[in-house]
């Protein structure tokens, strides 16, 4: 193909006005209002005035206006020339773009194809849950310049890395591990699986701290009601020993105080009394105090404690 060459001739426009004259003109008009004042009666004048300066404003501004359009007429022609020829070069690339397009969509598709077949090769059954092809898919690997056996060596590292990690969670001792694997195949984070493993156990530990403690204080309380227990059902033992002592001895009194009132009687007289003597002495002893007793007329009945 010939080159084109685009060739164009341009010569500056020139624009004359009479700004100097102009201005100096304007300035001078312009200076009779500076501080000028109006009144209700020059009113009708301000309103003049105003109309005035508006329209020249007006009237300068139209005909900067019609200069421009003037002016570009030159270039508006050049523009619209310039567009047409756009056009007719636009067409071809359209063509050859789209051409090229399907030509790297179709080599897109291929590659996409062989990694595939190469992810099916290189990852086994029970790995694919934990690394599907999207999820570990390069940014690169679509790229005419990244080659198979660089891509066959990321998919091939990629299994051998998330087998070891699936064999470090699998390792952990804790019945969460399947949850654990179900975390990490969410998310492929070896490091949020073994946090959440981690995380259950300490959880985990504090309860069994907890509920072993509350045993201890269990089994404290039910020591302690044992010990009560004992110490009541001792005390009660005793308190019962004491009263049957109490009322075997107060049977005892009360039996000592009796005394055959017909054996007495012939011994007795009306300001007889009856009484009780408790007497530690011997055999010979007792046989004196009985025979002197006897010897003096008093009644007595001996009873051995």
């Amino acid at each position: 193909m010939s080159e084109l060459k685009f060739e164009v001739s341009q010569q500056n426009g020139l624009i004359d006005a009479n700004f100097d004259i102009l201005k100096s003109q304007l300035a001078e008009k312009m200076e009779e209002y500076k501080g000028k004042k109006f009144s209700e009666e020059t009113k009708k004048e301000a309103k003049s005035d105003l109309a005035y300066l508006r329209k020249l404003k007006e009237a300068t501004n139209r005909r900067k206006i019609e200069v421009k359009n003037e002016y570009m007429k030159p270039y508006t022609q050049f523009e619209a020339g310039v567009k047409e020829l756009i056009g007719l070069i636009d067409d071809p690339i359209r063509l050859i773009d789209g051409q090229i397009k399907e030509f790297e969509e179709n080599r897109v598709r291929q590659k996409r194809a062989e990694i595939e077949a190469a992810y099916e090769e290189l990852v086994s059954e029970e790995l694919k849950d934990y690394m599907p092809l999207e999820c570990i898919y390069g940014s690169k690997w679509n790229n005419a310049g990244t080659t198979m056996k660089s891509i066959r060596q990321e998919i091939r590292l990629e299994a051998e890395k998330t087998r070891g990690e699936i064999a470090v969670i699998s390792n952990m001792q804790s019945d969460k591990v399947q949850d654990a694997l179900n975390l990490y195949m969410a998310n492929r984070s070896l490091s949020s699986a073994i946090k959440y493993i981690t995380d259950y156990e300490a959880r985990k530990a504090e309860i069994l701290a907890a509920q072993k403690e509350e045993a201890a204080r269990k089994e404290e309380r039910m020591r302690q009601e044992e010990i009560d227990r004992i110490r009541r059902e001792e005390r009660e033992r005793i308190a019962e020993e004491e009263r049957i002592r109490n009322q075997a001895r107060q049977e005892a009194v009360e039996e000592i105080k009796t005394v055959d009132d017909a054996a007495a009687a012939p011994l007795a007289c009306e300001a007889s009394r009856k009484v009780i003597y408790t007497v530690v002495a011997t055999p010979e002893e007792l046989e004196e105090i009985e025979t002197a007793l006897t010897s003096l007329g008093i009644y007595y009945e001996r009873k051995d404690v």
